[in-house]
């Protein structure tokens, strides 16, 4: 699945793509496997090539995100999981 782009301004991201992007990260056994791996090898690769292999690895499962969607989704994920450990009192 490819995110839709609008007009040549930012673009924006829409439920369905943050509900594709959580999907795919919590049942896609090879994608989990590969950011395993990947996380394995930090501590010898620079960010910029982290975030290229990790775009690669959602490409591969079929979502094809921008480095600046992959950011957003990222921090609306984390946000989401601070909110409902929040709310369940953890």
């Amino acid at each position: 699945m490819k995110i839709e782009h609008g007009k040549k301004s930012a673009p924006a991201l829409r439920f369905q793509d943050a509900a594709s992007f959580n999907q795919i990260l919590d049942t896609n056994q090879v994608l989990q496997a590969g950011i395993q791996k990947l996380s394995e090898q930090i501590p010898y690769i620079t960010e910029e090539e982290y975030i290229a292999r990790i775009l690669r690895l959602f490409r591969n499962a079929g979502l094809d995100l921008s480095e600046q969607e992959f950011r957003t989704l990222l921090a609306m994920r984390r946000q989401t999981d601070q909110m409902l450990l929040h709310r369940e009192g953890i």
